[in-house]
């Protein structure tokens, strides 16, 4: 059988079940008696006896209930109870419900801390208040008779919006996710509207059904003109983010004022962002203004869409800046320099100009606009005195620690991860910063992400910042800052601003220096930033079209060693600068080998074996036998002598160093024996107890 189709009538009924209508604010007083206008009137004027017709009492409410301000002040004095009920209202559609519904838990909200006559006293109070319309709605009645209350159209925006500012996360303010998922129904189905593809409920789909298949850049064209032009500013001027504060500094845009209201409704009518009040005080950060933030997503998608990536790098005629591990080379020629050389120091541990200036002229590092020599100098150094290689003997010299000795024998891997784990906690221009801490980490994450791509003028420090902001609470910012006089890090107050500013300016040319990042350069200007393949190891990222291990030497008769750009050639490089000197650093990288450089590699501990093995397996063709042959004599020609501290124990016998030895103190002192009734100790026995049962036995031990 063919089911009956219903009427047009039940089929109205059905559409207005499923979705509840507003009540304006004018209607809603207009349906009250003057008995309960002059009781709402108290609430809201505060005024105890109110006369005056039901016309002019309709009016006069009016306008305080549409009044910013004013609706602000009475919900203030509202109690926790009833104030509960009324979020619950406005996160219904229409902001309307009956009371069973204020119980139905919505999707991604925390179940309802209200007992049901806690939520029945609520709606009476809200109603006779004013802020509710109570009215049975016809289809609900035919089955359950049960009562609908409704805030007023224009009353439920202020308070949804009075409400939002006082509630909103900054993963709200920040991201496009969690603003969707924390506004309430009314305004989910106003921004459905816009995009048809959006669910009822708040989903991890939510980001990809805004954007659709054309992305960011389809979302600002659907933008007014005005509202296009303040985005665009936005975005190029400053990153996706800005303050009123520095809104007012513009230069540009004169005639476009800041207007918060119209700002945040195309913003979010948009899906592109929004505008709102954020105070960052408590987290340790400069920020107690308005906002206006194109979301994390957004913004992601538009400067991907952005990215020129490698051809377009080449086009723009940009030179690659490759590192590679240069500050290692200058590093471990400084601690070589330390060994052969006396370096003198002054009271406060600077090294002389003379001496620095000596020492700066062997370094290897391009010098260029990022990176000099006095900066070189600056890395060098502080990374010798932060880790221990270095220290100042009794007269005023640089003297080498076992720990040098031990980080020049590294793999370049482990050598640039110390260099990296140090500096990833010293402090920046501005000083030690639990942010800039946080953030640089943050851009390793980035990096790890996307360890190919070529990262766009500010991009980079851009995606971090962004990132960071919408992570505060998840990172637990407030309470570590809080705690900031118990932690290593002080955390200063540092605008926004300053965040990707230093970044930008300071931890990324850093990250350069160290090898990490090589940079496309134009014109004394930074085109883009890219992660290098010994960063990429050095991170744990995954490079798979670098090859490694190929053959790019080329060996000379005349001692001269070419490095051809042939893949990843980082470790090879390495290698080199421990045997030979590095003449010319460009593409192709140079070297030459000298009896000094040999001379001075064997004596730090390398090994010839191991370095003419490597020779003879990455050099393309034959290394010449003359090249061997020279290197294995210069080898040869080092002639290792010890020295060691010690007391020397010396006995007419070799029976009475016996004897001495047979107890247990005197044989730990024993660094070894030197000849018949001699032995060498580590220091002269001075335990009393000791020395008196040697005495017993007969045995004297004299000497200073």
């Amino acid at each position: 059988m063919t089911p009956k189709r219903p009427s047009t009538a039940k089929k109205k009924t059905a559409r207005k079940a499923k979705k509840p209508r507003g009540v304006g604010l004018k209607k809603h007083l207009g349906h009250l008696r003057v008995a309960e206008l002059r009781d709402v009137s108290t609430f809201w004027t505060g005024v105890e006896q109110i006369n005056g017709t039901k016309a002019e009492l309709v009016k006069t409410l009016h306008g305080l209930m549409l009044d910013e301000g004013t609706v602000y002040r009475r919900v203030r004095t509202l109690t926790r109870k009833v104030l509960d009920v009324l979020l619950l209202l406005l996160r219904r559609e229409g902001y309307a419900s009956d009371l069973p519904g204020l119980f139905q838990r919505l999707p991604g909200q925390e179940a309802v801390a209200l007992e049901y006559h806690e939520a029945e006293a609520g709606l009476k109070a809200l109603f006779r208040r004013g802020f509710l319309a109570e009215a049975s709605d016809r289809s609900m009645a035919a089955t359950n008779g049960r009562v609908i209350y409704t805030v007023p159209e224009e009353l439920g925006e202020i308070l949804t919006s009075l409400f939002r500012e006082e509630t909103r996360t900054i993963g709200s303010v920040m991201s496009l996710e969690e603003h969707a998922a924390a506004i309430t129904s009314t305004e989910r189905a106003k921004l459905r509207a816009g995009f048809p593809a959006l669910g009822p409920h708040a989903s991890p789909e939510d980001v990809q059904a805004v954007l659709g298949e054309d992305g960011a850049p389809a979302l600002f064209d659907a933008l007014d003109d005005e509202s296009r032009q303040a985005v665009d500013y936005v975005l190029a001027r400053h990153q996706g983010f800005v303050t009123r504060t520095d809104w007012s500094r513009r230069k540009v845009l004169k005639d476009i004022r800041w207007d918060r209201k119209a700002f945040c409704t195309a913003l979010e009518a948009a899906g592109i962002g929004t505008v709102a009040r954020m105070t960052l005080s408590d987290y340790g950060i400069a920020c107690d203004d308005e906002v206006f933030v194109i979301f994390g997503e957004v913004l992601k998608d538009w400067l991907d869409r952005e990215d020129p990536g490698a051809e377009g790098i080449q086009a723009r005629g940009a030179e690659i800046l490759r590192p590679g591990c240069d500050l290692v080379a200058d590093l471990c020629a400084f601690l070589e320099h330390v060994r052969r050389n006396p370096v003198r120091v002054s009271r406060s541990g600077e090294v002389y100009k003379a001496g620095r200036r000596k020492i700066q002229d062997g370094f290897i590092f391009r010098d260029s606009f990022l990176a000099g020599p006095e900066e070189i100098w600056g890395e060098v150094y502080v990374a010798a005195k932060t880790l221990e290689f270095i220290d100042t003997d009794d007269e005023g010299f640089l003297e080498l620690r076992p720990e040098a000795e031990r980080f020049v024998l590294l793999p370049l891997e482990e050598k640039v991860r110390e260099l990296y784990r140090i500096a990833i906690e010293q402090p920046g221009p501005r000083g030690r910063s639990l942010h800039q801490h946080e953030l640089r980490k943050m851009v390793a994450d980035i990096l790890r992400e996307a360890p190919t791509r070529w990262f766009h003028e500010k991009t980079l420090a851009t995606f971090a910042r962004h990132r960071y902001l919408a992570q505060l609470d998840a990172l637990g910012i407030e309470e570590r800052h809080r705690d900031r006089f118990f932690s290593a890090y002080f955390s200063g107050k540092e605008t926004p601003a300053d965040l990707l500013d230093e970044l930008d300016s300071h931890w990324l040319k850093r990250l350069h220096v160290m090898g990490f990042l090589e940079a496309a350069v134009r014109e004394d200007a930074i085109v883009a930033w890219r992660l290098t393949p010994l960063g990429a190891r050095v991170l744990g990222a995954e490079i798979n079209d670098v090859e490694t291990g190929l053959q790019p030497l080329l060996v000379n008769p005349d001692f001269e060693i070419l490095v051809l750009p042939d893949g990843d050639v980082t470790d090879v490089i390495h290698t080199l600068d421990g045997f030979a000197q590095r003449v010319k650093t460009e593409d192709v990288v140079h070297f030459r080998l000298t009896k000094d450089t040999v001379e001075s590699a064997v004596g730090a501990g390398r090994s010839l074996p191991d370095f003419t093995a490597f020779l003879q397996a990455r050099a393309r063709g034959d290394v010449p036998q003359n090249v061997l042959y020279s290197i294995n004599s210069w080898a040869g020609s080092v002639t290792f002598a010890t020295l060691e501290r010690g007391v020397v124990l010396r006995t007419a016998d070799e029976l009475s160093l016996e004897r001495i030895l047979l107890f247990p103190e005197m044989a730990e002192l024993l660094v070894r024996r030197l000849g018949e009734g001699e032995a060498l100790l580590r220091e002269a026995p001075t335990d009393r107890k000791l020395l008196a049962a040697m005495r017993e036995q007969g045995i004297e031990v004299q000497g200073p």
